[in-house]
């Protein structure tokens, strides 16, 4: 069933893809073949227009704008790397105090006995 649905949605989508073209393909061949008026620049030419043009004032503070995004990159980076340390020894910590109270077998205080006895051994009956 699920085969039978795709495929039919694929020949509809097949054929409003070839009617789209049918009603497109006279608009096409009627355009000329070259577009007369703007033209894209070349990259070259708009990076060198915009270097000539910018002031030495604005590509100082560009240098140090990028500069100083490096640089709070990289701290940013060795925050990053202190917190992973430090979740890292929180975990390991955790795990030893549960190796350690796993291995101690539960005590009571003296106080903890004294306030609740152990119960008597029953009696023999009479």
């Amino acid at each position: 069933m699920a085969e039978l649905i795709a495929l039919i949605i694929l020949i509809i989508s097949l054929g409003g893809i070839a009617l789209i073209l049918v009603k497109k393909i006279p608009i096409l061949t009627q355009l000329p073949e070259t577009q007369e008026g703007v033209q894209k620049e070349n990259i070259i030419v708009v990076l060198r227009k915009k270097i000539k043009n910018a002031s030495p004032d604005k590509i100082i503070l560009l240098k140090a704008l990028s500069k100083i995004r490096v640089l709070v990159l990289k701290i940013e980076k060795q925050v990053d790397n202190w917190l992973q340390g430090m979740r890292k020894k929180v975990k390991l910590e955790k795990q030893e105090q549960q190796k350690e109270a796993e291995k101690k077998p539960f005590v009571h205080t003296q106080e903890e006995q004294n306030q609740n006895p152990p119960p008597l051994p029953p009696s023999a009956p009479v």
